[in-house]
């Protein structure tokens, strides 16, 4: 007959590891597992001063007008002409696309590296520079599309 610790099977709870002439590992089946939060204070400081200044940038300069200036200029309806390639319709997805994958990752990054104990502070950098990214790319499909509007 088994007590409250032990189990009526005289194997359970052990299992082989990897290494065939290593010991037996014991551990209870039941036991919880612990979620252990690791940042590093440093991380966490330039996490948060690298999301200050994109939220600065953002809000008090010219940086959306410079980088994305260019949606202006954009052809939309029917009287703009044929593209090669239909290279006018990607310019609002790409733009958009680039703009959503950045809030996303600064987003749900940062969450994933609290979990997974990864650093913290690629992730505003990576966001900026999807951003970054997404307006180059709409801006050269826009140069390339302009001569074709007419």
């Amino acid at each position: 007959m088994a007590t409250q610790q032990q189990s009526d099977n005289a194997g359970a709870g052990r299992h082989r590891t990897p290494d065939a002439n290593a010991a037996l590992v014991e551990y209870d089946e039941e036991a919880p597992r612990v979620l252990r939060v690791r940042l590093a204070p440093w991380d966490l400081l330039c996490t948060v001063a690298l999301y200050a200044l994109i939220i600065i940038l953002a809000t008090s300069t010219s940086w959306p007008s410079r980088l994305f200036g260019f949606l202006g200029n954009v052809c939309v309806g029917d009287e703009c002409g044929l593209v090669p390639l239909g290279a006018d319709m990607y310019i609002h997805p790409v733009v958009w696309g680039g703009v959503g994958a950045a809030i996303a990752a600064a987003v749900v990054g940062p969450v994933v590296s609290i979990l997974k104990g990864w650093y913290l502070s690629f992730w505003p950098v990576l966001a900026l520079a999807l951003i970054v990214g997404s307006a180059m790319v709409g801006s050269a499909l826009t140069v390339f599309s302009q001569p074709y509007w007419g």
